[in-house]
This record gives structure tokens, C-alpha cells and sequence, in this order.
């Protein structure tokens, strides 16, 4: 994620299957990006602990973004799905890109005790400005913070995830801030304090049933703008 490398050498141990948060086990593109980024901060950045993200976007932190693959469906619902619909539908997106552009990227900047170690942007197909909220919004969910808080200019968090099967704890501590640019658009920075410990007795939570279980399709990949089908963004035991 930090720096490209051949698929062939890259490390496989880095990111969680799973991480389960205050009781409950998750195994989405959230789950899996933050514990990578940590696991990875780790090894190329002995005793990082304090990261900052940056990205530009028009969004807001929306509870839907928990779940993109609903307004996928909702979307497609409202479709015309008929040939002409298609096409009709494919010359606007050109015609968006064309007037908009890609995506922005988004920045990491590293810091030890002594202070700023790199810079460093995110590769795109990583993750994007556009995908970055989708991704914050599980920090918020994760850290139980009221939803009136969401969107405040500035909110503070933590808590807490275990990785049971490597026998990781992750301990997160953020504050996410939001300042207007100019015509809806809005400067995103994350400051993210972490730690990773080994813990030898850890096991996932017995499954659960709670009807505000929101979760990201665990096939949806970080980078992408469209999220996969519906129906396998979490596995409970």
C-alpha cells in the first residue's frame, strides 16, 4: 500500500481477515485496510505511531456510507436498464469525467517523536478521496460516536479492535477535521494515533443478532467506485 511492489514479493501478512470491535466481528474493506495500513506503517517505519490522511471531497459522513452497496441498489432500481438506458447512461458518465476528472488522491504524512518522517500518497488503486469517507465512517460507527457528531469540524474518537487470529490488538485514537474550500468542496485530514500489540488469548465473539449491524460488502476493494453485490459484508460467529 505505501510504496509499489511486485505482487510476487509483497508481504502477505499485512491487514486482518477480521477485526472484531466492541463485540462484534467484522470483515469489510474497512476492517482490512486500516490493520494493513498499521501492519505496513510498522514495518517501514519502526515505532510509527501518528499518521495523518488528507483528501479533498464534496461528501459528508452519511451513516449510508456503511452500506454503498444499498444505494447501488436503490440506484440500479431507478435505472433504465433497457439498451438505449444503457447508453444513455454511459455517454453521461464520459461526459462527468470529462468535466470532472478522476478522482483526487489522497496523502499520508508519517511522524515519529521527532517529527515529520515522509510524505507520501496513497496509490489509487488503494484508495481515493471519494472512498476515503466511506472508509472514516467506520472509525465514527467503530468508536460509538452519536451520529450529531458526525459532521461536526472537528471530532474525536477512539477505540479499540482485536485480530484474533494473529493475535493483535489495535488501539485507535483520531481526530477527523473537515474545513469548506469552495463550492461544496471540503479539505479531509485524519489524524490518527495507533498501536499494535500482542495479545495471547484472543478469540472472536459468539454471533450475535443486533438489527443496527451495518456492514461493507467484504468483496467491495478499496479504490473502486462501484460496491460489490449485497449479502456478504459481514461474518458473524
Amino acid at each position: 500500500m505505501l510504496k509499489q511492489t511486485d505482487k510476487k514479493t509483497s508481504s502477505p501478512c499485512f491487514g486482518a481477515k477480521a477485526l472484531s470491535v466492541r463485540g462484534r466481528r467484522f470483515n469489510n474493506s474497512a476492517a482490512k485496510f486500516w490493520s494493513a495500513l498499521i501492519d505496513e506503517l510498522l514495518e517501514e517505519y519502526a515505532g510509527c505511531q501518528h499518521v495523518a490522511l488528507e483528501a479533498m471531497n464534496e461528501g459528508r459522513l452519511d451513516p449510508e456510507l456503511l452500506f454503498p452497496e444499498l444505494e447501488l441498489q436503490r440506484e440500479l432500481q431507478r435505472s433504465d436498464l433497457s439498451a438505449k438506458g444503457i447508453n444513455e447512461a454511459w455517454q453521461q458518465a464520459l461526459a462527468d469525467f470529462e468535466l470532472y476528472g478522476p478522482p483526487g488522491s489522497v496523502g499520508l504524512r508519517v511522524y515519529s517523536p521527532s517529527g515529520e518522517k515522509a510524505r507520501l500518497t496513497l496509490p489509487m488503486d488503494c484508495v481515493d478521496a471519494e472512498i476515503f469517507l466511506y472508509l472514516l465512517v467506520w472509525l465514527l460507527e467503530w468508536s460509538d460516536l452519536p451520529l450529531s457528531a458526525w459532521n461536526e469540524p472537528k471530532i474525536k474518537g477512539a477505540f479499540s479492535a482485536a485480530d484474533p487470529v494473529r493475535k493483535f490488538k489495535y488501539l485507535f485514537d483520531f481526530v477527523i477535521e473537515h474545513k469548506p474550500l469552495s463550492e461544496g468542496l471540503f479539505a479531509w485530514r485524519l489524524d490518527l494515533k495507533f498501536e499494535r500489540n500482542h495479545v495471547m488469548c484472543l478469540s472472536f465473539p459468539r454471533k450475535r443478532e443486533s438489527s443496527a449491524d451495518f456492514y461493507l460488502d467484504s468483496h467491495f476493494s478499496p479504490g473502486r467506485s462501484a460496491p460489490a453485490e449485497p449479502g456478504h459484508g459481514n461474518d458473524k460467529h
